[in-house]
């Protein structure tokens, strides 16, 4: 089995349209294809007063709109679901990769088609030119991965590295991060680095997650975007 990820760009259109057409249309449709784990992420929440690294675009270039990702049994036979999301955005771009499930959402149960609580942020990383591939990968798994977790008030964590990209003009991105965390993250760092009424410890917790990013990460290789998160399959996470 392989996942695939697909970014999308909605043009103009709101993200109610956006959602809608992808749980009345897209859903039934692709599970038809015989798609597995189908999972939604879709840019619709309001973003007033949302931290700066949420923020919908970065310079000139606008940050997609959403995610849908699911598996099949090989990424040879994507074509009909491929075609199917492609005709329904402005824009596409797609990946297969390699997920590593390290913090599993066992805090807050799912129910399938409903809105996972929180929220879910989606994190599109480019490697360096500094770093080879393996060093920048064994960097992020080996160092980062554990500052990621003891720092942040996430309740999910999952990476995907790139394996490679599955349509034109895809950005050059080579590692795709899902993680939860509290609706209250989004516009409060505090709560983002579970660290509420602690300076010290928002500090520190701060200060360990820029220093560990800056290892592995320039300050332009990273977009984030702030989503709902719909499950769209009744597979449970792995648990460890």
């Amino acid at each position: 089995m392989e996942k695939l990820i697909y970014a999308f760009w909605g043009g103009n259109e709101p993200a109610e349209t956006l959602r809608e057409r992808c749980m009345k249309d897209l859903r039934p449709q692709l599970t038809d294809l015989g798609v597995e784990r189908l999972q939604l992420n879709v840019v619709d929440l309001d973003l007033t007063g949302a931290v700066q690294h949420m923020q919908r675009t970065t310079g000139a270039q606008r940050k997609p709109d959403g995610v849908i990702s699911f598996w099949l049994s090989s990424a040879y036979r994507r074509a009909p679901a491929e075609a199917l999301i492609a005709k329904s955005f402005e824009r596409i771009a797609g990946y297969v990769v390699a997920e590593s499930t390290i913090l599993p959402n066992v805090e807050h149960p799912l129910k399938v088609g409903e809105r996972t609580w929180g929220f879910a942020q989606v994190s599109f990383l480019k490697a360096p030119p500094r770093l080879g591939f393996d060093e920048w990968r064994r960097i992020w798994f080996e160092r980062h991965t554990k500052v990621g977790i003891e720092t942040q008030a996430n309740f999910r964590y999952v990476q995907n590295v790139v394996v490679m990209p599955l349509t034109e003009s895809a950005p050059d991105w080579r590692g795709i991060v899902e993680e939860g965390f509290p609706i209250e993250a989004m516009r409060d760092l505090r709560v983002f680095y579970d660290a509420v009424d602690d300076e010290t410890k928002f500090k520190r917790n701060l200060d360990l997650m820029m220093e560990s990013c800056a290892r592995f990460l320039d300050p332009d290789g990273v977009d984030v975007i702030a989503t709902s998160e719909y499950i769209l399959h009744s597979n449970p996470e792995p648990k460890l």
